[in-house]
């Protein structure tokens, strides 16, 4: 286990979650490989590259500190760019289906050549507007959640997004009301700095619909500069 491993290891131990040394080799192949075709095309920015460990694969899992989808079959990675958050979640949930959908081609390319190198079984990809994927047969109301990370606006992803949702099922909570059970379709963005009036415009446009946020802080988060962050979930 190298030190980059290691640290992850630690941090995930830390909230809660296991890891396998499968999945920490993965994580670290998927790494490599994002790093390599970056060189190539722009699939994360440059200024990240040397915290990509932190910035992108590690604050994709944290997600998994506080939602709980063991109750998804089906997971949808909207504007997935490189892959993120879908591939590492999909390393660590080997047991959910993820489909990851961007609408520029080789950006899709690019991650298909890293899911085909790491041999993800659960790992689907496409190619569109998403605008124009939702209308088919099989991918509306197919999901049980959507996730999105820095892809648009709030209203838009809901536009986007919602299509792609089973209309099924009510929210849970576990016990320690930390951690929220997901077992209503729900779409879940990433969201950092002053997002309130993302939600309050969504809120105006889909007025029935259940959308509130949560922060994604967590244990050793204070070492992140965007430690800000939130997830908005829209239900």
């Amino acid at each position: 286990m190298n030190d980059e491993e290691l640290w992850l290891h630690t941090k995930l131990k830390k909230n809660g979650l296991a890891i396998t040394a499968i999945q920490l080799q993965l994580l670290q192949a998927y790494k490599q490989r994002l790093l390599a075709w970056n060189r190539k095309i722009n699939l994360i920015s440059r200024k990240d590259e040397e915290k990509i460990w932190q910035a992108h694969i590690f604050l994709s899992l944290a997600i998994l500190f506080k939602i709980d989808v063991r109750f998804c079959a089906r997971i949808l990675d909207l504007g997935t760019g490189g892959g993120l958050p879908g591939i590492p979640l999909s390393i660590m949930l080997p047991e959910i289906e993820f489909v990851l959908l961007d609408s520029i081609q080789k950006k899709v390319i690019a991650v298909e050549s890293i899911i085909s190198e790491l041999k993800l079984p659960n790992v689907s990809t496409l190619c569109g507007r998403a605008e124009d994927i939702q209308k088919k047969e099989n991918m509306s109301g197919s999901f049980d959640a959507v996730i999105a990370r820095a892809v648009s606006n709030l209203k838009n992803l809901i536009l986007w997004g919602y299509p792609f949702l089973k209309k099924e099922d009510v929210q849970k909570r576990s016990p320690d009301s930390q951690t929220i059970i997901l077992k209503t379709p729900s779409l879940i963005a990433f969201k950092g700095g002053n997002f309130s009036d993302e939600i309050a415009a969504a809120r105006r446009f889909f007025p029935k619909l259940f959308i509130h946020s949560i922060s994604l802080a967590f244990q050793g988060s204070e070492e992140f500069s965007n430690s800000d962050k939130h997830l908005v979930i829209v239900q």
